[in-house]
């Protein structure tokens, strides 16, 4: 979030951000202070804000562009004649007026400053320590939820005659109004929702102006394209097979994507495999630009035409009885699959086992069936760069449970070491109250990682989908539920009635 935005405010839970060039801008979930760029929840009127450039403001607290500002404000504020007179009593009451007491307590454990102290008399480590252990009370730390994405534009209206009207986002995503309005509502879309008692239309915010396009339905149909040039399909189909589907990586040509599908159809005894097209453009520069831009939360083409293809593969699935839909999905499919399971329903999640290997992206562990799972070698880089913080907990669970430890040890082993790392005391109590409240923090990361798993790598930076420990899970994968198709279909569909009438 660390850019230069004009102005900014609140709507629901969510800040929004517009910069120099009108571009709209969402931060959600997190701390607030995290959403508002605010570390110190400095107030709105407060002047120190507005010297400091605050742009917009959150009920009573000002909105920074980025968080330096925030910081230098509340640091300002605090250097105030007014504030050097007061003790930490002085600050409780700006933050907590109903009960000062407790946030003083708590301040003073962190900043380890006696309550009376005044503010003037504090040596400038102890200021920067009273600097730092307010803006963590005031909840300036990431906890794992935060987004903060651009939102696209409408770029133009599609009116077919005698068909509904259509609004086409980027370059080729096309929605009807009611998608439109759903889009922009969840704040996935930039435009005005205009009702009025002829009826409801869109339009774009000011400074912003959509095109009319006129074309004839099959003009639209044949500029869209179909599911048939979106899904190629390898093997020949058995009565009893699994559902099988695969998303290949960034850079893969037509021929080596079909390769790749091949391999999982010869494990599966040459049964029918269906894969999304994500073919290698301009030598892979277009898909390196999707990949950020779905890091950054951003709904890019491909992400459509990957929802059409799952429920695709659930429409086959019903076909042959409610036989099992296992999606296999390698490095950037892993996160086209992550985008595109956000936009099927509940249900249809559920029906999907998905496997990714060597993931831009990780799977959550309720995001689909409980089965799912994310592999990644310990050689692969791409796991290391698109999901830092949860490669780094599973290398560590890895390197541990290689030495025989278990998750309670390797969990004590890191949280000693940040203790010893990061305290200038050696006091064994004050080493263990801290080491207790990071086993806390580790304990909370490892339980995202439960469905992540580090495998050996046969040569440094590993990532191909064709490498042996990838390959070998693969065939474990297909042998399961090849054997048991019959018997899972079944479990699948009681599962579903019980759910339905819970």
């Amino acid at each position: 979030m660390d850019m230069s935005y004009q102005f900014a405010w609140k709507e629901g839970e969510t800040a929004f951000y517009i910069d120099a060039f009108d571009y709209r801008y969402a931060a959600k979930n997190g701390n607030l202070s995290w959403r508002i760029n605010n570390p110190g929840l400095v107030k709105h009127h407060c002047r120190y804000a507005k010297k400091n450039g605050s742009i917009g403001a959150w009920e009573k607290f000002a909105i920074f562009s980025n968080p330096h500002q925030g910081h230098q404000a509340l640091k300002e504020w605090l250097h105030s004649k007014t504030m050097l007179q007061y003790d930490l009593h002085g600050i409780a009451k700006h933050y907590q007026i109903s009960s000062p007491e407790q946030f003083v307590q708590a301040l003073a454990a962190a900043s380890k400053i006696p309550p009376k102290t005044k503010l003037r008399d504090l040596t400038q480590f102890e200021f920067d320590a009273l600097l730092s252990s307010i803006e963590k009370l005031c909840g300036f730390n990431r906890v794992g939820n935060e987004e903060f994405f651009l939102l696209p534009k409408i770029a133009a209206k599609i009116e077919c005659p005698d068909k509904e009207d259509l609004y086409l986002v980027g370059k080729d995503i096309t929605l009807t109004q009611d998608e439109a309005i759903k889009w922009i509502v969840s704040h996935r879309l930039d435009a005005v929702i205009v009702r009025h008692s002829s009826g409801t239309y869109l339009r774009s915010r000011p400074r912003y102006h959509m095109q009319t396009l006129k074309l004839t339905w099959e003009q639209h149909c044949e500029a869209a394209g179909g599911l048939d040039i979106l899904a190629r399909i390898v093997g020949e189909k058995s009565p009893d097979q699994c559902t099988w589907g695969f998303i290949n990586g960034i850079r893969n040509t037509r021929e080596e994507a079909i390769e790749s599908s091949n391999l999982i159809s010869k494990k599966a005894e040459n049964e029918q495999v269906v894969s999304l097209r994500n073919d290698q453009v301009l030598w892979g520069v277009k898909e390196a630009s999707v990949a950020l831009l779905l890091k950054m939360g951003i709904d890019t083409p491909i992400v459509k035409n990957a929802v059409l293809f799952l429920r695709y593969l659930l429409s086959l699935s019903e076909n042959k009885e409610n036989s099992p839909v296992v999606l296999f999905a390698h490095s950037q499919g892993a996160t086209i699959t992550e985008h595109a399971i956000a936009l099927l329903s509940k249900q249809e999640r559920q029906k999907i086992r998905i496997f990714t290997f060597g993931g831009w992206s990780f799977i959550a562990s309720d995001a689909a069936h409980p089965d799912s799972h994310n592999y990644a070698s310990v050689g692969d880089l791409i796991p290391r760069v698109g999901s830092y913080n949860s490669q780094y907990f599973a290398i560590r669970r890895y390197e541990g449970l290689k030495e025989g430890l278990s998750d309670d040890e390797i969990i004590r082993r890191l949280a000693f070491g940040d203790a010893i790392q990061e305290l200038d005391c050696l006091d064994p109590y004050v080493l263990e109250r801290y080491a207790q409240e990071r086993c806390k923090f580790y304990r909370s990361e490892f339980e995202k990682i439960s469905n992540v798993t580090v495998v050996d790598s046969g040569s440094m930076w590993e990532h191909s989908f064709k490498n042996e420990s990838y390959q070998n899970i693969v065939l474990e994968k297909i042998e399961k539920y090849r054997k048991s198709s019959t018997r899972i279909a079944l479990m699948d569909s009681q599962k579903l009635l019980v759910e339905s009438f819970a």
